[in-house]
């Protein structure tokens, strides 16, 4: 098999795997290929009540009550001669300049979390962290989850009496409960203007349980849904400074983990955590909710476990999945960019940076390719060469396969052979690899981007010019991948090659396979291959002149001859 096959057959099988993935994904996750129809909230196996839902997972390990409550708990186990409950239901707000916050006061629970600065991709509507569902239903996050579905059911739908107040720009919200026998909760929320927000929970008399969030994380709209490359509602936990996904459509009812540092439910670009203050035992459990009466999707709840003495601490960050904010709160690990992350991760660096000069992701995807391109420029260089001298030397390789011909099926006969073609490359100087180290370097680049374009918030919704409102998802129109078909084929016919007509024909077949692939890529992919194409088209033409005039060329050697075997009175008529 010839190196030019070898190189082409590399290429079509890194974009079948690109493709492949793209293809199966609506499959694995059946969201992405059909609407998601809202819950219905009759149907008893779809989890409905909380107490549905606790009473098919297991709750936290049993602990026993210790003889000294903690302070907070003290204060609650104090409050029970006297139930303490509202007699309304009450809505609270907390403003932020990131986000807009919603608890209500039936179980002190957050029923909506809008982020300012990202919306929709359908709709100039916020995107909201806090999945929709049934506004019946008592187990939004911060729900209690106790071994005693009757406990869970009574602390999730009770009516909390609630106090507001602010310390500077922290707006706390206090909310205590206590029933006629004594059984009492609190909950404290301390939300300022971070992701990040400390909380605190206490039920008393102290008894097995865990808080959570979910189920899922956010509802994705239909125009996400078309792109194929979203995947939503897997679970992360991290212990000891590693951190697991759990798939979640192919995991087990019940994950329980101990001593987590957080646990919690992502997406592509969004992310709900709870980070115990201390490391504490937690879980990853899920239901399935019907969305059809043939249809169902399952979802995670995560949740950490409370400490022996009733109390849960912790802090829970719901935002997106921006590099700068995670790696401030220690979760920079949940932004995983696929198998070459380290090259997405610097290209994003650069991009930003980039970015702050053009306003315009396109415009710097362009100028990053450009950058690529340059420092590449050497190595392309020298495949150029190899690939020119090989082409020289092809007639005495073909002298070699002659030779060899009736025998090429002995395998002793065509070692010799392979031997010889080797040897006379050793003579020329020819690198036979040299043509192919370019094409290897461009799969981890192309990898790194792909990566990069399905999980940067930053360029979620990033527009470019014209019909492109956002490099994150694929051209609605297919004019790019149009237009680099049309480069690959230029490039094809304007580079040198060693394999005969026939080979030639099935390489130009290339740019047809890899619009294939490329039609339901992210635009800002497809932009930084086209312009790659138009870089290498204006390069090869440059490197083709630049031939012209080499002394390897044996071309212009026999132009040279020819000028000199003319008659001295001619070539001087010639130079007149």
């Amino acid at each position: 098999m010839t190196m030019e096959r070898r190189i082409f057959f590399a290429v079509v099988i890194s974009l079948a795997l690109l493709w492949s993935w793209a293809a199966l994904a609506p499959k694995l996750f059946p969201e992405l290929a059909r609407p998601q129809k809202p819950v219905t909230s009759t149907t008893s196996t779809a989890g409905t009540t909380a107490a549905a839902t606790t009473s098919s997972s297991p709750a936290a390990p049993a602990t026993a009550t210790p003889r000294n409550a903690g302070t907070l708990a003290q204060s609650v186990v104090a409050a029970h001669a006297t139930p303490v409950a509202a007699e309304a239901l009450t809505i609270s707000t907390v403003n932020t300049p990131e986000f807009i916050a919603r608890f209500s006061n039936r179980g002190a629970e957050l029923i909506s979390f809008r982020l300012k600065n990202y919306k929709t991709k359908s709709s100039d509507g916020l995107v909201e962290l806090v999945k929709a569902r049934d506004p019946q239903r008592t187990d939004f996050p911060f729900a209690i989850e106790a071994a005693d579905g009757n406990l869970t059911s009574r602390l999730n739908s009770a009516l909390y009496q609630v106090t507001e107040r602010t310390e500077g720009s922290v707006h706390i919200l206090d909310y205590r409960y206590t029933g006629a026998d004594g059984v009492s909760a609190r909950k404290t929320f301390r939300i300022g203007n971070d992701f990040l927000f400390p909380f605190e929970v206490a039920v008393s008399p102290a008894v097995p349980y865990r808080v959570a969030i979910g189920y899922g994380i956010r509802t994705l709209d239909p125009t996400e849904k078309d792109t194929q490359i979203i995947i939503t509602g897997n679970g992360v936990v991290q212990r000891d400074e590693s951190l697991k996904v759990i798939a979640r459509e192919k995991s087990d009812r019940v994950n329980l983990f101990q001593n987590v540092d957080y646990v919690g439910i992502e997406d592509n670009y969004f992310l709900a955590t709870l980070r115990p203050e201390k490391p504490a035992g937690g879980a990853l459990h899920s239901i399935d909710i019907y969305t059809g009466p043939k249809e169902k999707r399952r979802e995670f709840y995560a949740a950490i476990n409370a400490s022996p003495d009733g109390i849960v601490r912790g802090s829970s960050f719901f935002g997106p999945k921006q590099a700068s904010v995670l790696d401030r709160y220690g979760l920079e690990k949940t932004l995983q960019f696929g198998m070459f992350g380290v090259i997405a991760r610097f290209f994003l660096v650069a991009l930003l940076w980039i970015n702050r000069a053009t306003h315009n992701y396109g415009f710097a995807i362009i100028v990053l390719t450009i950058i690529i391109k340059v420092v590449l420029y050497p190595l392309q260089h020298k495949s150029n060469i190899s690939m020119k001298r090989m082409q020289k030397m092809q007639p005495k390789v073909e002298a070699i396969k002659a030779r060899y011909k009736k025998s090429r099926t002995d395998p002793d006969q065509r070692q010799k052979m392979n031997t010889e073609v080797m040897k006379l490359y050793q003579q020329e100087g020819i690198n036979p690899m040299g043509g192919c180290v370019p094409i290897v370097l461009q799969l981890p680049i192309l990898w790194g981007f792909y990566g990069l374009l399905s999980r940067a918030i930053e360029l979620r919704g990033a527009p470019f010019v014209g019909w492109i409102h956002d490099l994150s998802a694929k051209d609605p129109y297919y004019v790019l991948p149009l237009i680099m078909v049309v480069t690959m084929f230029i490039q094809q016919y304007i580079t040198p090659t060693t394999v005969d007509p026939a080979q030639r024909r099935m390489f130009l077949m290339m740019p047809i396979i890899f619009g294939f692939f490329f039609k339901e890529f992210p635009s800002g992919l497809v932009l930084y291959w086209l312009v790659q194409n138009i870089l290498t088209i204006i390069q090869q033409t440059i490197m083709n002149r630049w031939w012209e005039n080499h002394p390897d060329n044996d071309d212009r050697k026999n132009k040279d001859i020819t000028v000199e075997k003319k008659p001295r009175k001619l070539r001087e008529q010639g130079n007149e």
